[in-house]
């Protein structure tokens, strides 16, 4: 009776239970065989992380090999107070290692912040150490690398910085972030049923590729020398700013290239949009008279003019066109040579009468103003000179003076490399070569010939005129009795809201020695306001001290300032070394263009700069042994060659 009366509750309650088991067992079948995959991977994702390996970023260095960036790791320790189960062992294990209170990060692990670090930034060999143990748990590590510029300020608006995600934001940073940065990796963590972290394990990992070392042409022994007297000269006048760019003429090599106000890319102090912008490369100027080797080059190609021709210099003041022309002091008749020792602007406007505007246009093209010098730099400025087609009346003798044009100081210094080295347009190098961390390296930058600008002949004369524009001329503070400096000052107006102000930019182009150069050296002081404003006062002393202090630093044990007498009459008894038995750059531009055979020039006896400079300007491909002078070169002199071929050259002591 009681069974029947139950018994409908009773199927019900037993179908119910079939069915709800019937539906688990089909659930968990679904899950661990139809979709076991998903399970999978829920259960990793749970368990499992995988966390971004940062690769160190690739390293800039001078070309003595002298780090200029390097990459710090990091280490910082964390830790979850409401998750740690045991803080007195944390305590004893914190205060062990960093050699502090035990009550210090008992203090921190007490407090009711959700998170607290136990230590920062500390040192990476301890960071490492430590982050290598079995932690106890609620403790996390954290690594991160950072850059650091080991010499501060120093060449700062060449180089650049990078940001916080290690992204390289200017300068040389930012312009090859894609080889620097390298590529990420990867590894797995694992966690605990508490969400810890485990460091224990088989867990997957993926080796990051760290980013490519790259090399350049600076010498940061020789930056710094010129970022000194640069900071000390814009204090000594009171100016604005200042910049110079040193090179070496018979490679185009940069060797320096500086301006200040900088900034510290440590800390980032003194971060303007000024100090960011690398002026000599970036920004125009008008040059005023160090330009007047432009006009002074096409009068003298086209024979136009002789060093001893004589021009009447009208006492100081002229007029032409309607533009009048004063002179800094008065003078009367000058020798053309004279004119450029004493910077006469109307010595000169009356010398350009003999020549042809397009003459003059196509000189300046030709010593690469108004265009690209090629320099692996991102934004570079051509700087401006318009088509003598659109020149005024009195356009020709503006621009012969320096006015009506605009240049950058690079190309100021490859232009007097120019007439240094007899000639040729160099294209400016800066980058030697990016290094793989594998060791392979990819060349980048290599001597290369744009043009010839004139005659051997022709630059030789003007290096003899500048010489005595800083032996008698201008340019005599920067004249140091034992050493052959050639140079020409610049003073010229500043342009501000389209008029022509009281302000000025003082400027000293130059070279040295002059009879065979070593360096090309262009200075620049925007807007003096103290002890002067002219080239000649203000930019001529501060070559001046660069070219000593190289002097010095090169080891040279004769002191510049003495031997006045002897290095005098030196000047004109050394006779001139040619360039086209040592650099071959007279040959440079019909090598190649033309030629498919060349003949191995003798190079007994040269350096081997000199020697392998003139190899590559032939296109050749040389190959060096030893150190010294060569005293052996395969093939030998007079062979004929085939542009490309391998060359040997043998040196040693004569």
């Amino acid at each position: 009776m009681t069974y029947k009366k139950f018994r409908g509750r009773y199927i019900i309650v037993v179908v119910s239970s079939i069915l709800v088991w019937t539906m688990l067992v089909f659930r968990m079948f679904f899950i661990q065989v139809i979709d076991a995959e998903s399970l999978g991977a829920a259960i990793e994702s749970r368990f499992e992380a995988k966390v971004s390996i940062p690769p160190l970023r690739g390293n800039f260095f001078d070309r003595n090999g002298k780090k200029l960036t390097d990459n710090i790791e990091h280490y910082s320790f964390s830790a979850r107070p409401a998750l740690v189960q045991d803080k007195d062992a944390i305590a004893r294990l914190f205060s062990k290692t960093f050699n502090k209170s035990k009550r210090y990060y008992l203090n921190r692990l007490n407090s009711k912040s959700p998170f607290v670090y136990l230590e920062r930034n500390i040192d990476p060999l301890l960071g490492r150490e430590l982050s290598q143990r079995l932690l106890p748990t609620g403790v996390q590590v954290e690594s991160e690398v950072r850059r650091y510029y080991p010499y501060g300020d120093v060449a700062a608006p060449l180089i650049g910085f990078v940001g916080t995600e290690n992204h390289g934001l200017s300068g040389l940073e930012a312009h090859y972030n894609h080889q620097l940065a390298g590529i990420s990796g990867w590894k797995e963590l694992g966690s605990d049923g508490r969400g810890n972290t485990r460091i224990r394990g088989e867990f997957r990992e993926q080796t990051p590729i760290n980013g490519d070392n790259c090399s350049l042409t600076i010498d940061v022994d020789m930056q710094v020398i010129i970022e000194e007297e640069l900071r000390s000269a814009i204090e000594r006048h009171k100016a604005d700013k200042a910049m110079a760019v040193l090179i070496d003429p018979s490679s185009g090599e940069i060797l320096a290239l500086a301006n200040l106000p900088a900034f510290n890319p440590n800390t980032r102090s003194d971060l303007t949009q000024e100090a960011l912008t690398s002026h000599p490369i970036m920004s125009a100027f008008e040059p005023g008279s160090t330009f007047k080797v432009v006009g002074a080059t096409a009068l003298l190609e086209a024979n136009k003019v002789h060093p001893m021709d004589v021009f009447f210099c009208e006492n100081g003041k002229f007029s032409i066109h309607g533009l009048h022309i004063k002179d800094w002091r008065s003078f009367a008749n000058l020798t053309f040579s004279e004119v450029l020792q004493n910077s006469s602007n109307i010595g000169t406007i009356k010398a350009m009468e003999n020549l042809e505007a397009g003459k003059l246009f196509k000189i300046a093209r030709k010593f690469g103003f108004s265009e690209k010098s090629g320099i692996q730099f991102p934004y570079e400025n051509t700087g401006s000179l318009k088509n003598n087609k659109h020149w005024s009346r009195i356009s020709k003798s503006e621009i012969s003076i320096g006015y009506e044009v605009s240049v950058t100081s690079l190309q100021l210094a490859m232009a007097y490399s120019a007439i240094g080295n007899g000639g040729i347009l160099l294209k400016p190098q800066l980058v030697k070569n990016f290094t793989t961390p594998n060791g392979h390296a990819q060349v980048v930058d290599q001597m290369d010939a744009i043009r010839r600008v004139a005659s051997e002949n022709t630059m030789h004369t003007l290096s003899d005129i500048l010489e005595k524009a800083v032996s008698q001329g201008t340019g005599s503070h920067a004249f140091l009795p034992n050493l052959r400096i050639a140079g020409k000052t610049g003073t010229a107006k500043k342009i501000k809201n389209g008029k022509y102000v009281s302000e000025y930019i003082a400027s000293f182009a130059s070279f040295y020695p002059a009879n065979d150069p070593e360096y090309t050296l262009v200075v620049v002081v925007d807007h003096p306001r103290a002890g002067g404003y002219t080239g000649g006062m203000v930019a001529a002393p501060i070559a001046k001290e660069i070219y000593r202090r190289i002097y010095n630093l090169r080891g040279h044990t004769s002191d510049p300032y003495q031997h006045a007498d002897l290095a005098s009459k030196n000047i004109r008894s050394v006779p001139r070394s040619t360039l086209k038995g040592k650099l071959l750059s007279a040959a440079i531009p019909v090598m190649k263009v033309n030629a498919e055979h060349l003949t191995m020039p003798k190079l007994l006896g040269m350096s081997m700069k000199m020697s392998l400079s003139g190899l590559y300007a032939l296109g050749l491909n040389p190959i060096s042994h030893g150190s010294g002078r060569v005293i052996r070169q395969v093939p030998s002199a007079g062979k004929q060659l085939r542009t490309g071929q391998t060359v040997e050259i043998y040196l040693g002591d004569q």
